[in-house]
């Protein structure tokens, strides 16, 4: 296991930053972008990987190609816990995101497909878990501010 990280400074956000936007960008872009050498910024973000402050590089899709998406409200059945049905969440993959909440909801969850009928499916699917008591669908009509 590697060393404790110290806290990233303002080249290592800037780093963090210039990646969000494109992950794709080439490190001697990254490199003059912050006015270090190819080899600096290329041990910085080695850093930055080992210690889990970049846990990895993804797409996210462009106009035309934009999946259909909803948030499903979740609330456990009685006894049942996170624990209890993350496993399943975690096994399918237009699952994009889950939050445990404080309140009336016990879990966020954000899907992903490409079809109504595909929506559908995985809503179903997620209602039938085992430790699943109520699920909520709020379908996303557009998406106005995503940094990612």
């Amino acid at each position: 296991m590697p060393a404790a990280m110290k806290t990233p400074d303002e080249i290592d956000r800037r780093l963090i930053a210039l990646l969000q936007d494109d992950a794709r960008r080439p490190v001697v872009a990254l490199a003059q972008a912050v006015g270090l050498s190819r080899s600096a910024v290329q041990e910085r973000l080695q850093r930055l990987e080992a210690h889990g402050v970049i846990a990895q590089y993804t797409v996210r899709l462009g106009h035309g190609i934009a999946p259909l998406q909803a948030w499903l409200c979740l609330r456990y059945a009685e006894g049942f816990s996170c624990d209890d049905v993350m496993p399943a969440l975690q096994a399918m993959p237009e699952v994009r995101e889950c939050h445990s909440l404080a309140g009336d909801i016990d879990l966020l969850v954000r899907v992903a497909t490409a079809t109504p009928a595909q929506l559908a499916d995985a809503r179903e699917r997620i209602a039938a878990l085992k430790g699943v008591d109520d699920v909520t669908t709020l379908p996303v009509l557009r998406t106005l501010l995503d940094r990612g």
